[in-house]
């Protein structure tokens, strides 16, 4: 078979998986992070919640080198439709139709799983990439910004006013500082406010409200436990109720010790219009300011049409880095057609 499944403990197959994102990313994505072995293996083993993607190496050649790297989600929560895939080919064996077959597997792995729908993603000016999934039937469906905060250039007296505005705008409301492992009755809440997130745009995807709960919270949790992940949360309450309003997370990792990832920030609808989100986001960069003094820049992603958050993010500094569009694929249609997807080996 030419699609080996990459295990974390397969040393030859995760270095050589490495080695093919890698070199695509210094072509493809050169100012996203470098891809770390070890990093990489973590993720193999534990994924975003302990439902790690499925990851191949597309070795076309029995005894040959592999040329690409595929990896296929199937959600198991919700969105039970979808296929989520990545495809990435070695920059020096592209056009040689290797993207094609990848893509075909792909197409397999839904049919067999009675899933509808597929995603890829790629950037938007990446016009090779783009050719490749629209001639294969994909259609454009969305688009995700990705900026990136440098906290040298950051305006620190525009923060201070910024904070003030939004404290007065919130003085209803409290905010604490959480850090692994949460008390047990917080989760539901916790839970519950996370789930806000679903309000934020999605474009033209066939998707479904995400399904949280306390189970995935403490997934979540284990996952960037697993990971060794520094995770960082913030959450706001309103005084006179209880009631848990808001929250944003952050998290960083020893191995990039000058990078920091912005996670969700969240507001529950009936607590909007206090700029809770902007005092939670300053907030939370106070807070790493004391703790991860080392950190150089934020990488944050919202869907482009977000403008909301994204008005906040650029009046905290954040500054456009690229943009990245959405495809996607209704599997009947695809599968239904005598012909098969040609295109650049390039997604």
């Amino acid at each position: 078979m030419p699609f080996v499944r990459v295990q974390p403990d397969d040393q030859e197959a995760v270095v050589a998986a490495v080695e093919i994102l890698e070199t695509s990313r210094r072509v493809d994505d050169p100012s996203a992070p470098e891809t770390l072995l070890e990093l990489y293996r973590r993720w193999l083993r534990y994924g975003w919640d302990l439902r790690p993607d499925e990851v191949f190496l597309y070795q076309p050649e029995a005894g040959g080198q592999p040329v690409g790297v595929l990896a296929v989600d199937l959600p198991t929560r919700d969105n039970l439709h979808l296929v989520w895939a990545n495809l990435t080919v070695r920059p020096d064996r592209r056009r040689e139709g290797h993207g094609t077959a990848m893509l075909q597997e792909v197409l397999r792995r839904a049919r067999e799983a009675s899933r509808s729908t597929v995603w890829v993603g790629a950037a938007a000016d990446d016009a090779p990439a783009a050719a490749f999934v629209t001639s294969a039937g994909f259609r454009y469906a969305s688009h995700d910004a990705r900026r990136r905060q440098l906290l040298a250039d950051v305006d620190r007296a525009e923060v201070a006013r910024l904070r003030q505005q939004a404290e007065d705008a919130s003085t209803d409301y409290e905010l604490t500082r959480l850090t692994p492992p949460l008390d047990e009755d917080l989760l539901a809440e916790l839970a519950a406010v996370t789930a806000a997130i679903n309000d934020a745009p999605m474009g033209d995807l066939t998707f479904e409200p995400e399904v949280f709960d306390a189970q995935l919270i403490r997934d979540l949790e284990a996952a960037r436990a697993g990971r060794q992940d520094r995770l960082y949360r913030i959450v706001a309450r309103h005084r006179h109720t209880g009631e848990l309003a808001g929250h944003t997370m952050m998290s960083t990792d020893p191995a990039r010790p000058t990078w920091g990832f912005q996670g969700d920030t969240a507001v529950a609808r009936q607590h909007r219009g206090h700029r809770l989100g902007l005092r939670l986001k300053i907030a939370m960069m106070e807070w790493l300011a004391e703790v991860e003094p080392q950190l150089e820049q934020i990488e944050t992603w919202n869907q482009a049409d977000n403008q909301y958050m994204i008005s906040v993010n650029e009046a905290l500094g954040y500054r456009l880095d690229r943009v990245f569009h959405m495809y996607e694929l209704t599997v009947p249609a695809a599968l239904g057609s005598d012909a098969e997807p040609t295109a650049l080996a390039q997604v």
